[in-house]
């Protein structure tokens, strides 16, 4: 075997051990939450500002009646609140999140990519947002490498490095059987952690 490949996976393999101590250290051994899930964690996205006027709370009651009316199964009559929320709240994160999640789930590729990309639009720094529209490429998107690369890349931009979306990335490579793709992200997981 060529001495470059051999280092290439021993490099790897190094770094995936770093994460894997530094996320067992970061969650305590927790897992991270799968895409059925996904509605309850829609309950538990923090505003961005601590002071909640009455008109928020109300908004928040009104989303927690369609989650419910979602979890219940009934997404279309969901999606419908969350549109008509949207139009006085064009920018509440979750309202996108769980407009984007709907469509998704009604099988809408289309459009749950676009209130995808209004979320990261509205909130650049909401990691998960990132993760949903990657996986959308991936899994439905016919694994559109193109896109998800372009996404990750503007994501690490917004986000200084943010270690769950280098994970994500190197795993995505990974998995594909295409590690060296994954080098370079894995040498700037590696400099953010040591740097930590």
């Amino acid at each position: 075997m060529n001495k470059k490949y051999i280092f290439s996976i021993l490099a790897l393999l190094i770094v995936l051990a770093i994460i894997f101590v530094f996320y067992f250290n970061k969650n305590k051994g927790g897992e991270e939450p799968n895409k059925n899930q996904n509605q309850e964690q829609n309950q538990n996205i923090n505003p961005e500002n601590n002071t909640e006027t009455e008109a928020d709370k109300k908004i928040k009651e009104k989303i927690l009646e369609l989650v419910e009316k979602a979890n219940q199964g009934k997404v279309q009559e969901a999606l419908d609140g969350y549109l008509i929320l949207l139009k006085d709240n064009p920018d509440n994160l979750l309202l996108l999140n769980n407009t984007a999640d709907a469509y998704s789930d009604l099988s809408n590729w289309a459009k749950a990519e676009e209130y995808y990309k209004k979320l990261l639009v509205a909130h650049p720094d909401f990691i998960q947002g990132y993760r949903m529209l990657a996986y959308l490429y991936e899994y439905r998107f016919n694994d559109d490498e193109a896109k998800i690369k372009i996404l990750i890349d503007d994501g690490l931009a917004k986000t200084n490095n943010n270690p769950d979306l280098l994970s994500w990335i190197i795993d995505y490579y990974q998995q594909k059987g295409e590690g060296d793709k994954a080098v370079p992200y894995s040498e700037i997981l590696a400099n953010k952690l040591n740097k930590q």
